[in-house]
């Protein structure tokens, strides 16, 4: 192949060295460069190396076309090419089908919005027959795509389950919710749209809105809530995590169309990626005919996805190496015998090229101080940074390190707006209203969803500068930057990140459309457990029931002595595959020639002679084990004479407080593990919380209980301590316990003829999950509005008992310019109205 040969030409090598160190050393400010600018383009023959390009951008090699990319991109940006060689470099870009590339040469006045024009005739006809192949129709409206993007959508077009695998950059979101829209063009459809967290869920939601609205798409419902009022003659979008599948499939029968797994990989994720699976095999096993599927990052066996979908629909896998942005792996290291003098160099897969060096602003004392003292002296206080942190706690630190480095700047009003909200919302002193006011911020996922969603838009705006982030960038959220510093960098708190998280994270570096290229600053890693591997790997899926699999002796003995909780507690992948095998018992789906169902098998025949409690609760809860929720059942029993007290209370009851320390500790006690000296805390945050009291209110009551009790504990911890008990507890665990413990007391006290008493039970699990508890505050959720803005809105609310769509009317109606709320709620508002 003439692409092969090129690219292995000693001259192009040394040319192609020479825009790689180019292109580089241009995106760091302050560095003092190791070879001469006007050297390095002495070197370079832009008419040979574009001709070169042009060949390699045909190739399907990630290699040539990453080449491809690099120089079309560098030739487009430097002084020294000539317009004739910019317009050769918007051809290779055309042929790459790189718009955003192109329209940002624009923007930067590179190359001419007419710039077509100048192209030869041949080439201009090529150009446009690649971007008419490259484009699809969406409700009369042209969509242009890459070919990446084109491919998945041919391939939706022929296939009913499709497997993604892409690079993070490459745009698998972006085709993936234009491709749902377009099925709701062309009828009534419902759709599930799965992500794994519920940071991610606001996300998705507001790109799906921007999208029905581009569309001028009437008569969609797109929910997050999984009781919501269901709309008829209307599509549904449902956005959900697999714990909210899981609710809603409980309590709907509504038929589905289309699943779509986002981030699919996570299905190896212990407890959670075995629900994931369980639930993706019921909904394919209930709705024949459902259109499945999965998008993940870089997988070298996205086939292994398919595998779930029991069904005979046709099955393609689209495996990619597109690239949309360069992206530069950077070593940081010490100048020998001078710490405030760092070397940095270019690290390529079969060698390190040095690019120079740059000069902090002090010498860093401390490991925390080298990768924000580097941040700082690389970045020389442009946008588009992020320092990656190994915890909420060390976050804040970096963020109060970067403070004290930085010069004053003038404070803009979004950001200002902003401080204020923290300091209503959260509280007066907590650290990020102090470091906004340099342009800094941290972002870590148990914060309110409003404060995330609008630090997220200032920095994509430019007005936050430098961001400090936790592993929840792992999870897809669609933070992309200019810079990513990473220095030892974890999972939580001693998980170091193996090749396929690390690359994961630095997929972030490169804003597509924004930037030409991104670096990703590696310090010291020399010393990482798991040094960078400058060979991008693709991810192996392993799916978390096959884990669990491999150590099937240990699942076993844990199902044989009867599931002790507190080996559940520290082993809750191992608790829900007994959930997942023993619901597949129920249903007559164990393979008798598999080793270990077949042994499960006669296990579990023994096993449900002693559990009296109906399939149907069982398989409301497939986290927690048969025997436990049995277990429960017989304390019910135990206590049939008192079994009112049983039933919780609601949480604005004069004896709430009682009853819920009671509560948590049956709970606790029975199919759970709750250590019994935190019930009394608890209790009080579970109440503050289902009767939506604002986070501020729950962390000045947290640190007034701490004063009182003579400690000494810091209010940034307060803060978040507060934050992850919301988040892990009372939204996670409690919700997904005090679900079964309904589920099984409704069940007795229908079996006992206690029927009367089951109207009083409350809606607990609902209350949980999102911290308010009056109709009219799950009505305003269920639009999109985050619980703070709903908190503010009650303030001027009087019924609790509207519905959906009398919100939408209330809420039209108004003047919110007339209320006391933070322009950042109206903004919130608006986006979810119109």
């Amino acid at each position: 192949m003439i692409a092969d040969k090129l690219f292995e030409l000693e001259s192009f090598k040394r040319q192609y060295e020479a825009v790689l160190v180019l292109s580089v050393c241009d995106t760091i400010p302050k560095l003092i460069w190791n070879e001469n600018k006007l050297i390095l383009l002495s070197k370079i023959d832009w008419n040979n190396l574009l001709g070169i390009s042009t060949i390699l951008s045909y190739s399907d090699r990630n290699s040539h076309l990453e080449a491809a990319l690099r120089i079309s991109q560098t030739c487009i940006s430097e002084e020294s090419s000539n317009e004739i060689q910019k317009n050769a470099s918007a051809i290779i870009l055309s042929n790459l089908t790189n718009k955003p590339s192109l329209n940002l040469a624009i923007k930067r006045n590179y190359i001419g919005k007419e710039y077509k024009n100048n192209f030869p005739l041949n080439f201009k006809l090529q150009t446009i027959n690649t971007e008419i192949d490259n484009s699809i129709f969406i409700n009369g409206k042209l969509l242009s795509l890459n070919k990446f993007q084109k491919n998945v959508h041919d391939s939706y077009e022929n296939f009913e389950t499709i497997s993604i695998s892409a690079p993070t950059s490459a745009g698998k979101s972006f085709i993936l919710c234009n491709i749902l829209i377009e099925e709701i063009t062309k009828g009534k459809k419902n759709i599930v749209y799965l992500v794994p967290t519920r940071a991610l869920i606001s996300q998705v939601e507001a790109d799906l809105k921007d999208l029905v609205k581009k569309y001028e798409i009437n008569n969609v419902n797109i929910s997050t809530v999984p009781q919501n009022e269901l709309e008829e003659d209307c599509s549904n979008i449902f956005i959900f995590t697999q714990e909210r599948l899981h609710w809603f499939l409980c309590e709907s029968n509504l038929r589905l169309d289309l699943i779509l797994i986002d981030e699919a990989h996570k299905i190896d994720d212990g407890n959670r990626g075995i629900l994931l699976q369980q639930k993706l095999e019921e909904v394919v096993k209930n709705n024949i005919g459902i259109r499945v599927y999965f998008s993940s990052p870089f997988t070298s066996n996205p086939e292994i996805l398919l595998e779930n979908v029991n069904n005979e629909s046709s099955k393609q896998i689209v495996n990619t190496q597109f690239i949309s942005v360069n992206q530069n792996l950077i070593y940081a290291t010490q100048y020998p015998r001078k710490s405030d003098k760092w070397n940095l160099h270019l690290s390529l897969p079969d060698r390190r090229i040095l690019l120079g060096q740059v000069i902090l602003k002090q010498r860093p004392n401390t490991e925390t101080k080298k990768i924000t003292y580097l941040s700082e002296s690389i970045s020389n206080s442009q946008s588009g940074n992020i320092i990656y942190s190994n915890g909420a706690a060390e976050s804040e630190d970096k963020a109060m390190i970067l403070y004290d480095l930085l010069n004053e700047f003038t404070t803009s009003t979004k950001i200002k707006e902003l401080i204020s909200l923290i300091k209503k919302t959260i509280h007066k002193d907590y650290t990020l209203a102090k470091v906004l006011d340099k342009g800094i911020a941290f972002h870590y996922g148990n914060m309110p969803l409003l404060i995330r969603q609008e630090i997220e838009k200032l920095f994509a705006e430019g007005e936050i500068k430098y961001l400090i982030c936790t592993s929840t960038l792992l999870e897809g959220i669609n933070l992309p930057a200019k810079s990513i510093f990473i220095r030892k960098p974890t999972r939580g708190r001693n998980t170091p990140l193996d090749q396929n998280d690390f690359w994961n994270l630095a997929g972030r570096a490169g804003r597509w459309g924004k930037e030409f290229s991104g670096n990703i600053v590696c310090i010291n890693p020399q010393d990482w457990t798991i040094p960078p591997n400058p060979n991008k790997s693709r991810q192996k899926i392993k799916r978390a029931i096959d884990q669990v699999v491999a150590k099937k002796d240990e699942l076993i003995d844990f199902i044989k002595n009867n599931s002790p909780r507190d080996v559940a507690e520290s082993k809750q992948d191992i608790e829900s595959a007994f959930g997942y095998y023993y619901i597949k018992f129920l249903n007559n789906e164990l393979e008798a020639d598999n080793e270990l169902e077949g042994e499960l098998f006669n296990i579990f025949k023994e096993l449900k002679k002693t559990i009296i409690i109906p399939d149907y609760i069982i398989k409301r809860n497939p986290g927690i084990s048969p025997i436990a929720q049995q277990t429960l059942y017989d304390y019910f029993n135990e206590n049939i004479d008192t079994i009112d007290e049983f039933i919780p209370v609601y949480p604005e009851d004069d004896n709430a407080y009682e009853e819920y320390v009671k509560l948590v500790g049956r709970i606790g006690t029975t199919i759970s593990n709750y250590p019994e000296p935190l019930n009394n805390s608890r209790a009080i945050l579970l109440i503050n919380w289902m009767k939506g009291r604002p986070l501020s209110f729950l962390i000045s009551g947290s640190q007034k209980s701490y004063e009182n009790k003579g400690s000494d504990k810091k209010l940034k911890t307060i803060i978040r301590e507060v934050m992850e008990n919301i988040e892990s507890f009372v939204r996670f665990r409690f919700a997904r316990d005090s679900g079964c413990y309904i589920d099984i007391l409704r069940y007795f006290l229908e079996s006992k003829n206690n029927r009367e008493l089951l109207d009083q039970i409350p809606q607990l699990n609902l209350w949980l999950e999102f911290g308010v508890s009056q109709k009219t505050h799950l009505s305003l959720l269920s639009i999109g509005l985050t619980r703070s803005s709903v908190i503010e809105l009650s303030n001027y609310i009087t019924n609790t008992q509207m519905s959906k769509s009398e919100c939408l009317k209330w809420l039209k109606e108004q003047d919110f310019q007339q209320f006391d709320i933070s322009e950042i709620i109206i903004d919130d508002i608006n986006k979810n109205i119109e």
